[in-house]
């Protein structure tokens, strides 16, 4: 947990007030109003005269004509085409904001660093003064109009108020919100909406990326996938059109000649969440695919998203992770062929 969120839940959660199982979560999400702090996930400022054209030769997804009520997915890749980093591009009046996995960030960061040459670009690392925090429900809805007078009305959009960005992003119905706000802003924000609203927790928050098939990238599955390979495509974080950047030839070649071989699935399992990069196999003992990300669902056991061989994730497949079997589910939107 980043210093500035646990400043701000020092001073105004209650220590008493347990978190809410995850069907009273769930309920909140879809009823009422769910407020989490994101705690896991942090900023990363590329600013100066050279940021867009920057971020549009490292990136999968076009960033020059990226207009200033929209976000976008996007992965940085390494030379093979392997994602580095999923970050979610958010313009803002000084700059572009780039959210991730803060450990990811924190990863990539000096490398990324080592791309900028003679450009003019700064790369600044927001994780203890801008943190980030997740809103869903009808309740939560009015509370932000409130505050920025209106709401993103599609998955990507993105509405500002000064320092204040809000970001819609899907939800078990309708759209969640990724709220992010300079330190004392969001100290104000938690301290009238976690007590108005019902409070949930980052796996809880998880849970819900992953019913909207939305993948990570951590540490443990860095230089892992191809962008192709975690739905990108269908999530629209990858542009064919906006030339060069590190590994397009690979994503390429995957997308005009078909040869993608795995892809990313939406599966639960019996048992506790499995951690990101541990592996799935086939009832004979070959290796299926990876596990993204997991979380407890609301139901028991848990849920998660997982990259699998096409061939072995067939109608008759027999999948497993540590012996527990797993069943596929659908995701919320169409793969890639």
């Amino acid at each position: 947990m980043t210093g500035v969120w646990a400043d701000i839940l020092t001073d105004h959660t209650p220590t008493h007030t347990p978190i809410a199982d995850s069907e009273t979560l769930s309920t909140a999400a879809q009823d009422s109003g769910l407020v989490t702090p994101l705690t896991s996930l942090a900023v990363l400022h590329v600013a100066g005269a050279d940021a867009a054209h920057f971020l549009h030769s490292q990136l999968t997804q076009s960033i020059t004509d990226l207009g200033e009520h929209t976000t976008c997915l996007a992965a940085w890749c390494n030379a093979k085409g392997r994602a580095r980093a999923l970050v979610r591009v958010v313009p803002s009046d000084t700059g572009f904001l780039l959210l991730g996995h803060a450990e990811t960030l924190q990863a990539i960061r000096p490398k990324l660093q080592m791309f900028i040459l003679r450009a003019e670009v700064a790369l600044t690392d927001l994780s203890e003064s801008e943190p980030l925090m997740g809103m869903a429900g009808p309740t939560a809805d009015s509370l932000l109009i409130e505050a920025v007078g209106t709401l993103p009305q599609v998955a990507g959009g993105l509405v500002r108020a000064g320092d204040l960005h809000v970001v819609a992003i899907p939800g078990l119905q309708g759209l969640r919100y990724l709220i992010l706000a300079p330190a004392e802003q969001m100290r104000a924000l938690w301290a009238r909406y976690a007590s108005a609203l019902t409070q949930g927790d980052e796996p809880f928050w998880q849970w819900l990326d992953i019913q909207a098939g939305l993948p990570d990238i951590t540490p443990a599955t860095q230089d892992a996938f191809v962008p192709t390979m975690l739905n990108l495509e269908p999530l629209g974080g990858i542009s064919y059109d906006k030339g060069c950047y590190p590994g397009q030839e690979v994503v390429a070649r995957m997308h005009y000649l078909g040869s993608l071989k795995r892809r990313l699935y939406r599966a639960a399992l019996p048992a506790d969440p499995p951690a990101p990069g541990a592996a799935v196999t086939q009832a004979d003992g070959r290796e299926a695919g990876t596990v993204v990300s997991a979380a407890q669902a609301p139901q028991g056991g848990s849920e998660l998203l997982a990259v699998l061989r096409i061939e072995a994730a067939g109608d008759d497949a027999e999948l497993a992770i540590d012996d527990s079997p797993l069943t596929l589910l659908e995701l919320p939107y169409a793969p890639p062929a």
